[in-house]
């Protein structure tokens, strides 16, 4: 019994430190480019911080484009510019890409298009320093982005993430970005 309410009580404490996940929702377009965007604070780093993860299900045609920019909104305006974007990740024409910032390398990848697409993306932190020890992304449970240095995909003075929706088609977009805790294990004997 003691060892039934201690498992119970370790895993609500874990629970207790994740952070409810962040679903931002795209305004309705408003101008001919097509182009809309929400920016929202989230907090990248607190204690215990053991993965960084978010997912895009969105509608993949040839025409739109869904992207996620993660950084630090350094003049603090409240908009998240290209300059500040540290990570960019998204669909675009035909392909799923990541890149380290605005004008980084874009790696690209095709998974073919659709309907929807689910854009599953996970970075594991180190104990303590919160520092990248590896990323995984998958498309549809498909790996993508093999050879992306997890350097790149997570810095704990995040603030601000920028949401961008383009393109001529209902991109029909649900994204989720969410900072868990470490894992715990328990060994019992």
């Amino acid at each position: 019994m003691k060892r039934q309410l201690l498992i119970v009580v370790c895993v609500a404490t874990s629970a207790a430190f994740a952070l409810p996940p962040v679903r931002p929702v795209l305004p309705p377009v408003e101008h001919v480019d097509t182009e809309t965007v929400t920016n929202l604070p989230f907090a990248a780093w607190q204690e215990h911080v053991g993965k960084f993860k978010f997912s895009l299900i969105c509608r993949t045609t040839a025409t739109n484009n869904v992207q996620f920019a993660f950084g630090r909104d350094a003049d603090e305006d409240g908009i998240l510019s290209l300059e500040e974007s540290d990570l960019v990740v998204g669909w675009d024409c035909g392909r799923w890409f990541v890149q380290g910032g605005y004008d980084a390398e874009r790696i690209e990848t095709a998974v073919g298009t659709g309907d929807g697409q689910t854009l599953a993306w996970t970075v594991r932190l180190s104990p303590r320093t919160a520092v990248p020890v590896s990323v995984t992304a998958s498309v549809d449970g498909t790996p993508v982005f093999g050879g992306v240095d997890a350097g790149v995909c997570y810095r704990k003075n995040w603030n601000m993430f920028r949401l961008t929706g383009r393109g001529l088609a209902d991109s029909a977009e649900s994204p989720v970005v969410q900072i868990l805790p470490d894992s715990l294990t328990i060994l019992m004997r």
